[in-house]
């Protein structure tokens, strides 16, 4: 787990937010209230979709915002799918593989104490005291011929 986590208000703006994810090498912020309460999840895919760029910032997003004005409260995902600090890693692997995502929000009641990644998971892998006497990996199919 990655902690303490990045986070986003929900008044933040998408170049603000677009910003933080540069500036950190992260791809995910969950956004909370003025409380700290989780409210939705960003990521750098949900901006890139609205804005690819920048200088795309300046466009008109609807009749109400600019791109750059657009607070994340407007484009955040909810509900977010999340784990707790007690749940084992090979659960928050498979709600990730299962939901095609590649971090959640790790959450203690509604305040969010760090995020997991695939990363975070590869890392715990290779630190890991397992050894290589496994068998060796098998292709899965993905109904391709």
């Amino acid at each position: 787990m990655s902690a303490p986590p990045v986070l986003a208000r929900d008044t933040m703006t998408l170049p603000e937010a677009r910003q933080l994810l540069t500036e950190l090498n992260i791809r995910r912020l969950p956004v909370v209230d003025s409380e700290g309460d989780l409210l939705g999840i960003v990521t750098e895919g949900d901006i890139n979709r609205i804005s690819d760029s920048a200088e795309g910032d300046l466009a008109e997003y609807s009749i109400y915002y600019r791109v750059k004005d657009l607070p994340v409260r407007e484009f955040m995902r909810r509900p977010v799918l999340t784990v707790t600090p007690d749940t084992c890693l090979r659960d928050a692997a498979e709600l990730m593989i299962t939901h095609h995502i590649h971090g959640v929000p790790v959450v203690l009641g509604k305040r969010v104490i760090g995020v997991i990644t695939v990363s975070d998971l590869l890392r715990w892998m290779v630190n890991s005291e397992e050894d290589c006497d496994t068998p060796p990996l098998t292709p899965k199919s993905h109904g391709r011929d």
